[in-house]
């Protein structure tokens, strides 16, 4: 015991002693409450001993926490005992310079690799104190973890530059909108196109599905004349009659479409009501049959024929088909049922509009057309039903809607002077739709709307599929005859 309490104490101890401010009896509770005082702020401290190799003298609670080195581990050892070589070396070139400046030395951002943290960014100051008297020269260190910082730093300056970015797009949509002199109409038919254009969409496979069967049938005729046409061969005009009507089939079609989603101002023209509607079942065939959808017609013939915009009043309809299917395809059952009927309307049946102009309005004991759509989904609920106008209102779960369908519906039916109602059926599932539009100035135009066998937009069950046959058996006889 007596040989231990002779012992010289190491140089980093006498170091710490001299910190402690006091050599001599009361030097170690000196040291603690140095060790109290140190360990209990926010900041990390270290001291070296630039007079033995650097070694750290001491080391607070916050170094261990930022370096996750403890004291222990850190104490009387070198930056190469404790850090990867390429950190060690830039500390001991910091230090060194600290020492040779004799001053103050700011690093705004360092870059340390912990053990068992990895990558942290820190700042650092470091001072030296020397006293050649005590025969001690020090580096003292205080370090703020800048880690947390440096990683929001960046991400505020990325989103600066992506709000940058976007405000460059706003001025130029901005810029682009001013140049707009468009009145409130075009505004309204611009919002129907955008709506259009998303149903357009939706029926894109529907219309490729029904293209395919035209497809095929051609490119059973090309082979069938790839393989040879022998003289007299009364198949070729067959084949030959078929491909035409699968041309014109598809055209039909594709036509349709693209009338469908042509953007245009409304343009009403007298035009058959039941026509429209068997080539709007055209559209969304696809989605009907997927869905196992049956459809009902209750087409009244001889209609009069209605003031319309064919495109517009198609993507109504479409919009109405597709609310019925989606909602029916969610209840798990499947009848569509499309009625067309003439009607006069009654004082009760006219809504009064106060700011309209009376040519623009129905009058009691004036002629109509109306369409109906019902459908036996899960209808609506009655403290939804409301709202069902309302802009961006909609039922649909995210991603399925965008809450502007029946608004717009509702828009372009007022500019067709017409009117639309939807409404939970009476005493059954699902939901009813009304339409009624005005007949076109039957004395001035003429126009009946007549029955049509040849109606290209007319669907039937066995459309596309008759020429095929025919152009099957051909293809078949021809194969037995070769055999």
């Amino acid at each position: 015991m007596a040989k231990k309490d002779t012992e010289k104490p190491s140089r980093h101890t006498e170091a710490l002693n001299i910190v402690a401010g006091k050599r001599g009896a009361d030097t170690e509770q000196k040291a603690r409450l140095l060790s109290v005082i140190l360990n209990s702020m926010p900041l990390a401290v270290f001291v070296k001993d630039a007079g033995d190799e650097f070694r750290f003298i001491l080391w607070n609670k916050k170094n261990a926490e930022i370096t996750g080195i403890s004291e222990k581990e850190a104490l009387g050892k070198t930056d190469y005992d404790i850090f990867q070589k390429e950190t060690a070396d830039y500390f001991r070139q910091v230090d060194k310079m600290v020492m040779d400046r004799g001053e103050l030395l700011d690093i705004p951002e360092e870059k340390i690799l912990s053990p068992t943290l990895g990558k942290r960014f820190v700042h650092t100051v470091k001072l030296p104190v020397s006293n050649p008297e005590l025969d001690i020269d020090l580096v003292v260190g205080i370090t703020e973890d800048i880690t947390e910082v440096k990683a929001a730093r960046e991400e505020l300056e990325r989103f600066d530059k992506e709000l940058a970015e976007k405000e460059k797009l706003v001025q130029s949509f901005d810029e682009k909108l001013k140049q707009s002199t468009e009145e409130l109409r075009s505004t309204q038919l611009q919002l129907i196109q955008a709506e259009k254009m998303e149903s357009v969409g939706r029926l894109a496979a529907g219309v490729a599905h029904e293209v395919k069967n035209p497809l095929a049938l051609l490119l059973m005729g090309v082979e069938y004349l790839q393989g040879g046409v022998e003289p007299g061969d009364d198949n070729v005009k067959v084949i030959l009659k078929e491909m035409r009507e699968a041309i014109e089939r598809a055209d039909g079609i594709v036509r349709g479409l693209v009338d469908f989603s042509s953007s245009r101002q409304l343009d009403l023209k007298p035009a058959s009501i039941n026509s429209l509607l068997e080539h709007s079942l055209l559209l969304v065939r696809h989605e009907l049959t997927r869905s196992s959808i049956q459809v009902e017609k209750r087409l009244e013939a001889d209609l009069p024929r209605v003031l319309i915009d064919n495109a517009k009043l198609e993507q109504v309809v479409v919009n109405l088909f597709m609310n019925a299917v989606h909602a029916m395809d969610e209840a798990g059952k499947g009848l569509l049922t499309v009625k067309t009927s003439t009607s006069v309307l009654s004082a009760e049946d006219v809504e009064h509009d106060e700011g309209a102009r009376s040519k623009e309005v129905m009058h009691a004991g004036e002629r109509v057309v109306v369409v109906e759509i019902l459908d036996d989904g899960h209808g609506i609920p009655e403290d939804k039903v409301g709202s069902l106008f309302d802009p961006f209102f909609t039922t649909k779960p995210t991603g399925k809607g965008t809450g502007l369908g029946l608004t717009v519906v509702k828009k372009i039916i007022e500019l067709h002077r017409g009117s639309l109602t939807i409404q939970n059926r009476d005493g059954e599932d699902g939901v009813r739709v009304k339409i009624v539009l005005r007949t076109a100035d039957e004395r001035k135009t003429g126009f009946m709307e007549k029955k049509s066998k040849s109606d290209v937009f007319q669907i039937k069950k066995e459309s596309g599929l008759s020429g095929r046959h025919d152009v099957t058996r051909v293809m078949e006889r021809r194969g037995r005859k070769e055999r």
